[in-house]
């Protein structure tokens, strides 16, 4: 078998083919620039008219900056003059085409999320989660430098557990996320504590926090135990974020995150090097301990009861139990190092201070709900005013029933009814 000689490309030619190339991908970045079709009306009527227009710019602004520099790459292939210059043209093109796909996923990151609001029931839901995020961060930001929260977008997914994608972080194609774009698992829906984790991350990123933690949690439990020390450090950000949710939901935070990592025993006391998050043994226990320091007794020590009962290492030679028998003794030292510590990030306050767990203690929460009647989840005042007491007031008798599904249905009807209050395009 021989191989047919080619003829070499004449200049015309070859500038031709890598014209056909570079007009596919204009041609997609034309499509990409009708970023609005690829989510309904209805879904972007169902967002913030704020956070709408947010979104808009951000968008149009990052497929304007696409667009020109393919514009620069036709400029320039109409001037070539040699194939030298041909060659220069095709290496950037393939810049350009790599851009196309970093433009693209962003543009799919805010599209798809929007179109999560599939329908007005789902949409006010969502809003209600922005509203819930926003307050979350607003609470403690004013009261720190009356730095205003980023934007929040919420979007309903599969999955076990949430996740953030947090405003000012780079994105893709180099563009910064003008909004945080927070995942709400559909199981978790009517009990959405894991998005003020979430926002907890957001806030312990603007205020340098996690930083600072990792640094407190080394410093004070070095001389108890070297190891567990330096593993508290590196899970700093998710203790974080952790101490956030509990700080504004108490129990019902820890009660959803335990419904959440409650695996298998092997995925439970399991130790993965590197994992930001903490060994998920030492993690629901870290949050019952924070319970016991601020509310005494309660639901949470049976909890704990059931929890150590049902979970222990396998192997108690491996290094995740050494890890988990080294961590274990420090939890109540850690817990005073997270929330009652004073913090640069904090003003020279603790977390504590500023927003009170004892707000969202059970018989505080009883309280609220006396006090104010029926009206506390009906009334447009008092949902907006108490709607994150409200998520730990829902969580915690979610938590405590035998058969929730009143609760579950007081969540969806105030939820309802809070996302609706939002201001909509």
């Amino acid at each position: 078998m021989t191989t047919a000689t080619l003829a070499p490309l004449t200049l015309a030619r070859s500038r031709q083919l890598v014209r056909r190339q570079l007009e596919h991908w204009l041609q997609a970045t034309r499509r990409l620039a009708a970023f609005e079709q690829l989510a309904s009306p209805g879904a972007w009527q169902g967002i913030d008219h704020t956070l709408s227009v947010n979104i808009r710019q951000f968008l149009t602004q990052a497929i304007t900056n696409l667009k020109l520099n393919g514009q620069q790459l036709e400029t320039r292939l109409g001037n070539a003059k040699s194939e030298a210059d041909l060659t220069a043209i095709r290496s950037d093109l393939i810049q350009f085409r790599q851009h196309y796909v970093q433009c693209e996923t962003t543009v799919h990151l805010y599209t798809d999320a929007i179109n999560s609001r599939t329908t007005a029931y789902i949409a006010a839901l969502m809003r209600a989660c922005d509203v819930l995020c926003m307050q979350s961060m607003q609470e403690l930001l004013s009261r720190i430098n009356n730095t205003p929260p980023p934007p929040v977008m919420t979007y309903i997914d599969k999955g076990l557990g949430a996740s953030i994608l947090k405003a000012g972080l780079r994105l893709w194609d180099q563009s910064t996320s003008p909004v945080a774009v927070v995942k709400i698992t559909q199981h978790n829906l009517f009990r959405p504590t894991a998005a003020i984790h979430e926002t907890g991350h957001q806030v312990a990123h603007i205020l340098d926090w996690n930083r600072e933690l990792s640094h407190a949690l080394r410093a004070g439990l070095r001389e108890r135990s070297a190891l567990a020390a330096d593993e508290f450090a590196g899970w700093a950000s998710e203790i974080a974020a952790d101490a956030f949710a509990f700080v504004h939901t108490g129990y019902a935070a820890v009660a959803a995150l335990h419904d959440v990592v409650a695996g298998s025993a092997g995925a439970v006391t399991q130790y993965n090097i590197g994992d930001p998050h903490p060994i998920s043994y030492l993690r629901v226990l870290l949050g019952l301990e924070m319970c016991r320091q601020w509310f005494g007794l309660g639901p949470w020590d049976d909890l704990e009861t059931s929890w150590t009962g049902f979970y222990q290492p396998r192997n108690r030679a491996g290094h995740g139990a050494q890890v988990i028998d080294s961590c274990v003794p420090l939890l109540p030292q850690a817990v005073g190092i997270i929330l009652k510590q004073r913090y640069k990030a904090f003003g020279q306050r603790a977390l504590s201070d500023i927003i009170n767990p004892l707000r969202v203690k059970p018989e505080e929460l009883l309280k609220l709900e006396r006090i104010a009647g029926p009206g506390l989840f009906t009334n447009h005042g008092w949902i907006w005013k108490e709607a994150l007491r409200l998520l730990a007031l829902s969580g915690y008798k979610i938590a405590i029933s035998d058969n929730p599904a009143e609760e579950y249905k007081q969540q969806e009807d105030w939820m309802q009814k809070l996302g609706w209050s939002v201001n909509l395009n």
